[in-house]
């Protein structure tokens, strides 16, 4: 289970950042994107997304299920990010504080210019954003790993 749960954490962090810096389109609209948004996207994200490998490492090694179960905690830390940055909007019509931090547009702005145009398969509410493709795949990649790592730690 250790060796499932590490793949999956790395395999979401290397997925986010091929997704966030190579223009896949219509999956992603990297395009679109300007270089200061990918970079706030990958400086704040990715080292965030890492660290549960990091802790999961950790806690094999010195045999301690807690470095285990606060990766898994992380983890499932990052997917409620996630989550609700993608998923309210859509759902409740709000968008989170956070959203858009240090971009100077506003979520909707955001998204009818980087994802509006990329394959989604979710049904339309309104004129609310929806979370595209990439994103629902991002977001099942790391609950996997939250659900694994918990699992790891456990076995510990």
């Amino acid at each position: 289970m250790l060796a499932a749960a590490l793949i999956l954490i790395l395999a979401a962090v290397a997925y986010f950042v091929v997704t966030t810096l190579v223009d896949l389109y219509p999956l992603n609209n990297v395009r679109d994107a300007r270089r200061a948004e990918q970079r706030t996207e990958i400086l704040a994200n990715a080292p965030v997304m890492t660290l549960p490998a990091v802790l999961l490492a950790l806690a094999a090694a010195i045999s301690s299920p807690a470095f285990g179960y606060a990766a898994g905690a992380l983890e499932a830390l990052i997917v409620a990010g996630g989550l609700i940055l993608w998923w309210m909007p859509y759902l409740a019509g709000r968008t989170a504080p956070w959203a858009t931090a240090g971009t100077g547009v506003t979520w909707s702005e955001l998204h009818s210019r980087t994802y509006a145009q990329t394959i989604i398969v979710l049904p339309r509410i309104g004129d609310r954003p929806r979370p595209n493709l990439e994103h629902m795949i991002l977001h099942s990649l790391i609950l996997a790993a939250a659900i694994t790592t918990f699992a790891a730690a456990a076995a510990l």
